[in-house]
């Protein structure tokens, strides 16, 4: 009882908060500094709030909730900050009125049931944009204040960075359609650092979830693309709210040290689940002699497939690991203009998500380069404002028409890597051993290098070479002669060089894990520092050591994923099937920061405990800037 009492003064301990950040200054003002004079950096003092913080038996047809400030001041993204937990059907509505704030209400309050309004960074100064420090407003509609809470924080399932604004909801007794067409009994936002609290909790059980609430209706909507997370065990909430808890204290977002001190009692990892609905999203004509289709969820059941006039054995079939994005390439020695598929595929054609035959008839209408259409858009632009003497020149046309080759042999990757060939059309003949790949020695002399060629299995116009002695510090030549190769459309290469060299380490720095306790697959990532680019990935599958070499100064981060079904990919999560997205950890050095600083030529290993690291919790963390 004593503690409720202490909770019960949180008030006078907002209103005091406030008041001393205007004691050191002098009263703030309310009109703009006088020419010359010191700049304002008061933030607003509030005065009153009306219901009172923390009133009891609130009438349940309040229609109004009132701030009163000693100042003019303005509201900033009213949707993204202002919410009331729980939440109603239709959102309140907000407005400043003379110096205060305005929230309306759009329906009845529940009865015998505790508010939480959040007001987040919503409140400024009305000259100079001072903030008035993070705030929540709670009343109860019966005799009594719901005191508990439960802090948290929400991270990207990938990457692990914080998620800004994700809704974060309390259920009771889910079932199937709760979250898609149910409020919750409880509701809050995350902070920039992905830090929540939800106030004023009753002593029950609870299901926690969180969601890019992307419509601001408390409910989930993955058609929306939106990700969601949740607690795998139901929550009981243990702590109690009192005067100086630093999970629910004002605070400004500048306080950095403060922030990150705030407890925390679990994490959310949100993703995005796999589309489940299953349809044909679209279809185009990339090449004369390729047909693309892109399906609406993963593994789409092709019944049959038929282009009239050409035997089935004329479609050689290329896809991506999930199978929903499809590139059909066509063998038959002649191809219409226009080309007809009827299509059989199962597709989810009712709300009850049920599969049901579905034949569509597409048509491929010839295809046009975007590029040269363009080119020529453009010169008949031209053509038609000059004179007959200003004409462009006509193009001049190749000796014959080739094929498109595409080589690429990045240096600090070719060990690792190989070097990369990629044909814009399908080859339909290969002889690759007409090509040549020679060094060259401190001599000059040339020297014969065998290499090793393997086609991609998923994607068919790449290929990989891999030299079978690979030198460092030396210069190489690759030649691959005219009329090797032949593509799908009858087209021959041209004479092709490629010169390369590959580096030497002791010019560059090296980043050394030595991974222990590894009790699954692995995908071991080397990331840039805001973690949005891969640069280098391992896939190691027991304890082992990896080298990163040939790596420049700058600042790098790891990631670990648990690759469980070993597939080579991170899988994301299914909240039907109560199944979570692959576990994945950052690296952290003994300071807890996740970002590694390598100078020039420094070559740093880490042992890392990799089933120590799978299993951390993760800590509140300064959040990446966004770039």
């Amino acid at each position: 009882m004593r503690r409720l009492l202490q909770y019960g003064t949180i008030a006078a301990a907002v209103l005091l908060f406030t008041a001393s950040l205007l004691i050191p200054h002098g009263c703030a003002n309310t009109s703009a500094a006088p020419a010359g004079g010191p700049k304002d950096t008061i933030p607003p003092l509030l005065i009153a709030t009306i219901p009172d913080i923390n009133q009891k038996q609130v009438s349940t047809s309040l229609k109004k909730v009132e701030l009163q400030f000693n100042e003019y001041v303005k509201i900033t993204d009213a949707n993204k900050n202002i919410m009331l937990s729980p939440p109603q059907d239709k959102n309140p509505t907000i407005r400043t009125k003379g110096k205060g704030v305005v929230v309306e209400l759009q329906n009845e309050l529940l009865p015998n049931t505790t508010y939480s309004l959040y007001f987040g960074n919503a409140i400024q100064d009305n000259n100079e944009g001072n903030p008035f420090p993070v705030f929540a407003l709670s009343f109860s509609t019966g005799q009594t204040v719901d005191s508990l809470m439960y802090s948290g924080l929400v991270l990207d399932a990938s990457t692990l960075l914080p998620v800004e604004n994700a809704t974060v909801m309390f259920h009771i007794n889910p079932a199937d359609t709760t979250l898609t067409g149910t409020l919750p009994v409880a509701a809050t936002r995350t902070d920039a650092y992905g830090y929540f609290v939800l106030r004023n909790l009753k002593d029950t059980l609870y299901s926690l979830f969180a969601v890019t609430d992307e419509n601001n209706n408390y409910r989930y909507n993955n058609t929306e693309g939106e990700l969601i997370g949740f607690m795998d065990s139901l929550i009981r909430p243990v702590k109690k709210m009192f005067t100086y808890a630093p999970e629910i204290q004002p605070y400004f977002l500048k306080d950095t040290a403060g922030l990150l001190r705030r407890p925390l009692e679990g994490n959310i990892f949100l993703f995005k689940e796999a589309p489940s609905r299953q349809s044909l999203r679209g279809y185009k004509r990339i090449q004369p002699r390729a047909l693309e289709l892109k399906f609406g969820a993963p593994y789409p059941e092709i019944i049959s497939a038929r282009i009239p006039g050409m035997d089935s054995t004329q479609i050689i079939r290329q896809h991506n690991y999930t199978r929903d994005s499809l590139v059909w390439w066509l063998t038959a020695p002649s191809v219409p203009d226009t080309v007809l598929l009827h299509l059989t595929y199962m597709a989810t054609v009712d709300s009850l998500n049920m599969l049901l035959l579905r034949t569509d008839t597409l048509r491929f209408t010839p295809y046009m380069d975007e590029k040269e259409a363009n080119q020529e858009k453009g010169l008949a632009n031209v053509g038609r404002g000059r004179t007959d003497r200003q004409q462009a020149p006509p193009s001049v046309k190749p000796d014959r028409e080739v094929m498109d080759i595409k080589i690429s042999a990045v240096a600090d990757l070719i060990q690792e890597q190989g070097i990369l060939v990629r044909f814009k059309s399908l080859p339909a003949a290969l002889d690759f051993s007409r090509a040549e790949m020679e060094r060259i020695t401190p001599q000059e002399d040339t020297v014969p290098v065998h290499f090793t060629v393997i086609r991609d299995s998923l994607d068919f116009c790449l290929y990989t070479i891999s030299l079978d002695k690979y030198l460092e510090g030396t210069q190489y030549l690759f030649n691959i002669p005219a009329d090797a190769f032949k593509d799908i459309n009858g087209l021959p290469n041209d004479t092709l060089q490629t010169s390369f060299k590959t580096l030497l380490r002791e010019d560059y720095g090296a980043l050394i894990l030595q991974l222990e306790n590894v009790p699954s697959p692995l995908i071991v990532d080397l990331m840039n520092e805001s973690r949005s680019q891969v640069l280098r990935t391992s896939r190691p599958v027991s304890d082992t050591i990896i080298t990163f070499p040939y790596l420049k100064a700058g600042k790098y981060t790891i990631r670990v994923t648990g690759d469980l079904n070993g597939n080579g990919f991170w899988d994301t999560g299914d909240i039907g099937q109560r199944r979570q997205a692959e576990r994945v950890r950052m690296f952290r050095l003994p300071s807890g920061n996740p970002v590694i600083e390598l100078a020039e030529k420094m070559e740093l290993t880490q042992i890392i405990d990799i089933e120590q690291l799978l299993n951390q919790n993760v800590t509140l963390s300064v959040p990446v800037k966004k770039r």
